[in-house]
C-alpha cells in the first residue's frame, strides 16, 4: 500500500502539465492505483495460496481475470491519450509503457522549446509597440477571450487591475457615434475574410472624456474553415492630431465665413489663365454666371484700359512665386467701368508645383468714386488758396503801398506849419489811416494763422527795450483819454531772451490797445513777472489790467472768437474787427504759450499770459541796421539791368544815374548770360519773367555752368509767399517785389555789395509834372522815381502811347486764336506799366488777365477783360495825346 502511494505521486510529479490536462489520463491513473492494489492484494494472497482451497483458488483467479482485463483497458486508455497530444512516431500497437513514456518526455521538451520562443517572440514585439507608445490587444475570436497590455490600459487611465481584460468592457467604451465602425470591422473579418483593418475611433477615459485611438491589426491564425481564430493590434493615442485637424477645420471654416461675410470674391486660375473656380460673390461682382465663366480666359473677360498690361505683369509676378495687392479696372458684364482691389498669390499642388494663381477680389468703386470727388474738392481748395493767397498778396501790395504813401506823407506834412482846421484834417486822414492799415494787418494775420503759414521767429531780444517801445507808442493816447499807463518788470528776468519780438510786441500792443480804448478813467497797468526758471528756460507771464468796461461773465467765453463783440453798439462806439483777441491767442498758442481772462462788468479787465523762452546771450541779439548815407558808396558801381520791359528799364535807369552807377542793358536772360561772359559786373537786377530765357534760367546758367558768384538780386511783379525763397534756393542773394521803392532798390543793392552809408535821400527830387493828373491815370509815381525830372516823364509817356496800340493788337489776336498763354505773357509785360501810371481801373483787370493760364475761365470773361482794357487804355491815349 505504501508503495502503491509513493507511484502514484513520483507520476503525478514527472507527468507534463499538456499531459496532466488530456481527457484519457485520469482515468489512466485510476487504473494505475487499482493495480498496484490489486498486486498488494496478491502479494498478500500469495503468502496465503498455500494455504487456500480450490474454491477459494478459482474464486482469486477470477478477480485476478477481471483486474488483469482494467489493467489493458487502462493502457489502451493510456494511448489514447498519448494519440490526441499529437506525438510524432507513436502507434496504438505494443503495450511497453516505458516507450510510451519515453515519446511522451521528448514531445514535451520539444513543445517547452517552441513555447519559449513564442514567448520570448510575443514579448520582444510587445515590447517594441508599446515602447512606441501603442497599446497592445489580442483577441480570439472563437473564444472572446482578450488581452490588452498595461499601456494599452495607461492610455485610458488605469493601472492594469483596474482594467478587466473583457471584451463586453472594452465595447461599453467606445464612442456610440463611433461603435459601427468597430462592428463592421469585426463582420468583414468573418464574411470578406479580411486579413487586417485600420480604423479611428474615440473611446472614453477613465476622467469620463474620449480620446482618439488609431486601431489596428491583423490576423494571426486562422481555424480549418478559414475563419478568424486569432487577430493581434495595436492602439495609437491620435488625439492631439485629431484636435489639431478639428482645429483646421474650424479655422478653415472661420475664414470662410469671413470671405462670405466680407462680400470678396474668389477666383482661381490656371497657368493660362483659364478660370477654374469662382465662388457666388465674384460672379455678383462680375454679372456672370458661373457656367459663363469657367473654362474662359480672365483677361478676356475683365480688363478695361491699361488693365491688360497690369495683369500680364502680375501672372508674371506669380510665376515667380510673388504675392501682392494691386488695384484694376474692369468692365462687367453689362460694361459698367468698376474699380477692383485684388490680392493675388501663386497656387500651388501637393507636390510643389505651380498650377495657378488665386486672388481675393473687392469691389471698390464707390470708395474710387468718393476719392475722385475728395480730389476733386481738394484741387478746387487748393485753388481756392492759391487764389486766396494770390488775392491777398495782391491786396497787401495794392492797399499797403498808398497806405504807406499816405501814412508817411502825413507824418512829414506833420512837420510844417498848419493851421488849426488843417492839423484837424490832417489828424482825421491819420487816424482813418491807422485804422485801415490795422484791418488789413489782421486779415493777413488770421489768413495766414488758418493757412499754417504763420512762421515765428527764433532770435534774441530785450524784453525790457519791447516794453519800453510799447509804452511810448501807446503813451500818447493814454494821455489822450487822461489815463494813468504803468510798467512793471521783474528785474529776475534775463537781459535776453530767444523768441519773436515783432509778434509779443504785436500782442502787448493789441491787448493795451484794447485796454486803453475800453477804459475811460483810471489806468492800465502793465505788470511782467518770472512765473517758473528751470536751467536755461524762463516762463514769463503779463498781465494787463485796467479800470474799465470789463465785459459780461457770458461773453468771456467767446473772446476769443473771430468777428466777436459784445454788442453791436461796441463796434460803431469803439470800432475793431473783431479778429484782435482772436489773432492774439493764436500767437500765444503758436508760442507754446497761455492765455486767461479775468473780467467782470462795470469793473474792469485783467489778461493773463504765460510765455517760454530760452535764455540767451549777447551774442543772440541781432546787430543793429546801419543807415545809409553816403552816396558816394555807389558811384562807379557796375550793374547789369536783365529786364525785357523797356519802361521798367528806363525807371530802373533813371534812378541809379543819380548815384553815378553804369547800367549795362539786356533784354532777356539768354542777352544777360552773354553780357556777363564778355564783361566784369558788380551785381545783377534780374526780372523773373522774360522771353526766350527768364531770370531762373538765366540764374542756374550763371551758376553752374558759368560757375560765378556775382550777386543777383530777383525783380519781380508777383508777392506770393514762397517766392523769395524759391529765388533764394537757386542762388539769388536779394529779393524786390516791382514795382519797388527807390529805397528798397538802394538797400538792395547796397546789402547784397556789402556797402555801408548809402541812402536814397541822396540827389534832387524835383516835382515837375508835364501834363495834368486826370481820373483814369496819375503821374506821381513817376514824378518819384525820375525824381522830377521832366525828359523821363516825358519819355515814359511816349513809350507808352508808342507800345499800348500794339499790345491792344497782340491781345485782341491772341483772344481770336484763344492763345491764352500769350494772354497771360502781354498782361505779365505791361502790368508794371499800368502801376507805374496808377491805372486803378485796370489794376485787377491785368492781372486777371495775368492769372488766366493757371486759373482757366469762360471764354466770355476772357473776352470782357480783353475788351475793358482795350477801353480804358484807348481813353488814355487819347487825353494823354490831347496834352
Amino acid at each position: 500500500m505504501k508503495e502503491n502511494k509513493l507511484l502514484q505521486r513520483q507520476i503525478k510529479k514527472y507527468l507534463p502539465d499538456e499531459l496532466a490536462s488530456s481527457p484519457g489520463i485520469a482515468p489512466f491513473l485510476q487504473a494505475v492505483a487499482a493495480s498496484y492494489f490489486a498486486f498488494e492484494k496478491d502479494s498478500i494472497l500469495s503468502e496465503r495460496a498455500f494455504k487456500m482451497s480450490e474454491e477459494e483458488y478459482m474464486e482469486v483467479n477470477e478477480k485476478l481475470q477481471k483486474e488483469l482485463g482494467l489493467k489493458k483497458l487502462s493502457i489502451e486508455k493510456l494511448k489514447a491519450a498519448v494519440v490526441q497530444t499529437g506525438i510524432e512516431g507513436f502507434t496504438m500497437e505494443g503495450d511497453d509503457l516505458l516507450e510510451i513514456m519515453d515519446l511522451l518526455n521528448a514531445q514535451i521538451s520539444k513543445r517547452k522549446e517552441s513555447e519559449a520562443e513564442l514567448k520570448a517572440s510575443q514579448e520582444l514585439w510587445q515590447f517594441a509597440l508599446e515602447g512606441a507608445g501603442d497599446g497592445v490587444w489580442d483577441y480570439d475570436f472563437q473564444t472572446r477571450k482578450i488581452f490588452f497590455s498595461k499601456r494599452y490600459k495607461e492610455m485610458l487611465g488605469y493601472t492594469d487591475d483596474e482594467f478587466a481584460n473583457d471584451p463586453d468592457e472594452w465595447m461599453s467604451r467606445i464612442h456610440p457615434e463611433d461603435l459601427h465602425l468597430v462592428m463592421k470591422t469585426d463582420q468583414d473579418y468573418f464574411y470578406k475574410k479580411q486579413a487586417n483593418h485600420q480604423i479611428e475611433y474615440r473611446i472614453r477615459h477613465k476622467d469620463g472624456h474620449y480620446i482618439w485611438v488609431l486601431d489596428r491589426g491583423m490576423v494571426v491564425s486562422r481555424t480549418a474553415e478559414g475563419l478568424p481564430s486569432r487577430v493581434i493590434g495595436t492602439h495609437t493615442d491620435i488625439t492631439e492630431r485629431k484636435l489639431a485637424e478639428q482645429a483646421i477645420i474650424s479655422s478653415e471654416e472661420k475664414y470662410r465665413n469671413i470671405l462670405a461675410n466680407m462680400n470678396l470674391g474668389l477666383l482661381e486660375v490656371d497657368n493660362d489663365e483659364i478660370i477654374r473656380f469662382a465662388n457666388q460673390c465674384f460672379c455678383e461682382m462680375s454679372g456672370y454666371r458661373l457656367d459663363e465663366i469657367l473654362g474662359k480666359k480672365a483677361g478676356n473677360l475683365f480688363p478695361a484700359g491699361e488693365g491688360r498690361d497690369i495683369l500680364n505683369h502680375k501672372n508674371e509676378l506669380r510665376k515667380k512665386g510673388v504675392s501682392d495687392a494691386y488695384e484694376l479696372t474692369v468692365r462687367n458684364k453689362k460694361s459698367e467701368l468698376k474699380w477692383w482691389l485684388i490680392s493675388g498669390a501663386p497656387r500651388y499642388n501637393d507636390q510643389g508645383e505651380l498650377v495657378g494663381s488665386i486672388g481675393i477680389h473687392l469691389d471698390i468703386t464707390d470708395r474710387k468714386r468718393l476719392e475722385l470727388e475728395l480730389n476733386e474738392a481738394r484741387e478746387i481748395a487748393e485753388q481756392s488758396v492759391k487764389t486766396k493767397e494770390a488775392f491777398l498778396a495782391n491786396m497787401s501790395h495794392e492797399i499797403r503801398t498808398p497806405m504807406n504813401a499816405i501814412i508817411g506823407m502825413g507824418r512829414q506834412l506833420e512837420k510844417t506849419e498848419l493851421q488849426e482846421q488843417q492839423r484837424f484834417f490832417l489828424n482825421t486822414i491819420n487816424m482813418a489811416s491807422d485804422h485801415l492799415l490795422v484791418v488789413i494787418n489782421d486779415i493777413l494775420d488770421i489768413s495766414k494763422i488758418e493757412a499754417g503759414k504763420l512762421e515765428l521767429e527764433n532770435t534774441g531780444f530785450n524784453l525790457s527795450e519791447v516794453l519800453q517801445h510799447v509804452s511810448r507808442v501807446m503813451q500818447p493816447r493814454a494821455e489822450e483819454k487822461g489815463l494813468e499807463l504803468k510798467t512793471n518788470l521783474d528785474k529776475s528776468i534775463a537781459p535776453v531772451l530767444i523768441g519773436d519780438s515783432h509778434r509779443i510786441n504785436q500782442i502787448l500792443l493789441n491787448l493795451i490797445s484794447n485796454a486803453v480804448k475800453f477804459t475811460e478813467k483810471g489806468s492800465v497797468t502793465i505788470s511782467v513777472q518770472l512765473e517758473e526758471k528751470i536751467d536755461k528756460k524762463q516762463v514769463v507771464e503779463f498781465s494787463i489790467k485796467d479800470t474799465g468796461i470789463g465785459i459780461s461773465t457770458e461773453f468771456v467765453e467767446h473772446i476769443f472768437d473771430k468777428f466777436s463783440q459784445e454788442e453791436r453798439t461796441t463796434a460803431r462806439k469803439y470800432g475793431g474787427t473783431g479778429l484782435g483777441m482772436a489773432i492774439t491767442k493764436e500767437l500765444v498758442e503758436l508760442m507754446n504759450g497761455h492765455i486767461s481772462i479775468k473780467s467782470k462788468k462795470g469793473e474792469g479787465t485783467e489778461i493773463l499770459i504765460e510765455l517760454p523762452f530760452q535764455v540767451g546771450s549777447s551774442h543772440d541779439l541781432p546787430k543793429a541796421n546801419k543807415d545809409f548815407s553816403d552816396t558816394s558808396s555807389l558811384e562807379g558801381i557796375r550793374i547789369l539791368l536783365a529786364e525785357d520791359n523797356e519802361m521798367n528799364r528806363l525807371v530802373a535807369n533813371t534812378v541809379l544815374e543819380n548815384y553815378g552807377v553804369l547800367i549795362t542793358e539786356a533784354k532777356n536772360g539768354a542777352e544777360a548770360v552773354e553780357a556777363l561772359n564778355k564783361a566784369q559786373y558788380d551785381v545783377i537786377l534780374m526780372d523773373m519773367q522774360m522771353p526766350v530765357m527768364n531770370g531762373m534760367e538765366a540764374t542756374e546758367i550763371i551758376r553752374n555752368e558759368l560757375k560765378s558768384d556775382i550777386p543777383i538780386i530777383a525783380l519781380t511783379a508777383n508777392a506770393i509767399k514762397g517766392d523769395s525763397e524759391r529765388y533764394m534756393a537757386i542762388g539769388m542773394n536779394g529779393f524786390i517785389s516791382k514795382p519797388f521803392e527807390e529805397n528798397d532798390l538802394i538797400n538792395a543793392i547796397a546789402t547784397v555789395l556789402k556797402l555801408e552809408n548809402v541812402s536814397s535821400d541822396a540827389g534832387d527830387r524835383k516835382k515837375i509834372k508835364t501834363i495834368e493828373d486826370k481820373p483814369l491815370f496819375s503821374l506821381e509815381k513817376l514824378h518819384q522815381i525820375g525824381r522830377g525830372d521832366k525828359d523821363f516823364i516825358n519819355k515814359m509817356i511816349e513809350l507808352f502811347l508808342q507800345q499800348m496800340p500794339e499790345t491792344i493788337a497782340e491781345l485782341q489776336e491772341a483772344l481770336e486764336r484763344q492763345d491764352i498763354p500769350a494772354i497771360k505773357k502781354i498782361a505779365h509785360r505791361v502790368k508794371p506799366m499800368i502801376d507805374s501810371l496808377d491805372i486803378i481801373l485796370l489794376k485787377n483787370v491785368i492781372r486777371e488777365l495775368e492769372n488766366s493760364a493757371d486759373k482757366p475761365q469762360p471764354k466770355k470773361r476772357t473776352a470782357e477783360l480783353v475788351n475793358q482794357f482795350t477801353e480804358v487804355i484807348e481813353k488814355i491815349v487819347a487825353e494823354m495825346r490831347l496834352v
